[in-house]
């Protein structure tokens, strides 16, 4: 892992209508990505990819692949150059109530305990394309 890095609240959808709205959570997402951000190795040049597991307590509506844009969209310029970087990405939606975690990252301990809705973002170094199990090296 890269980086990693929690967002507090209920995701913004990507078919979200108000301008100000996704401006607002674009830059709560960017200000979340670059709390503590290192100030080496910023932005990350190469080739990435991104997992985001967004928390709920249940009941919730939030379609996991409409989340996706507006955060990717807060993680550049500052976690990295261009979102064109992004090789391989992961999304999955998780309710936090009734379920037993076995050693969660202790950066989302806090937000476990408070049960309030958050988003987890992990950055990856992408896999190189030879090493993919499914595709291999091309022979000519």
């Amino acid at each position: 892992m890269i980086w990693d890095f929690v967002i507090p609240g209920i995701p913004l959808s990507v078919n979200s209508k108000d301008a100000k709205k996704k401006q607002r959570w674009i830059e709560h997402v960017r200000s979340c990505a670059t709390g503590k951000l290192p100030e080496d190795g910023f932005p990350l040049s190469g080739d990435v990819s991104v997992s985001v597991t967004y928390f709920h307590s249940g009941g919730t509506d939030v379609d996991i692949d409409n989340i996706l844009k507006r955060i990717i969209d807060g993680m550049y310029p500052e976690v990295m150059d261009d979102d064109a970087q992004i090789q391989d990405v992961s999304a999955s939606r998780r309710e936090m109530v009734g379920a037993s975690f076995r050693n969660p990252p202790p950066i989302i301990l806090p937000y476990l305990v408070s049960a309030d809705p958050f988003v987890y973002v992990t950055v990856y170094a992408a896999m190189p394309q030879e090493e993919l199990p499914w595709i291999g090296k091309m022979k000519r």
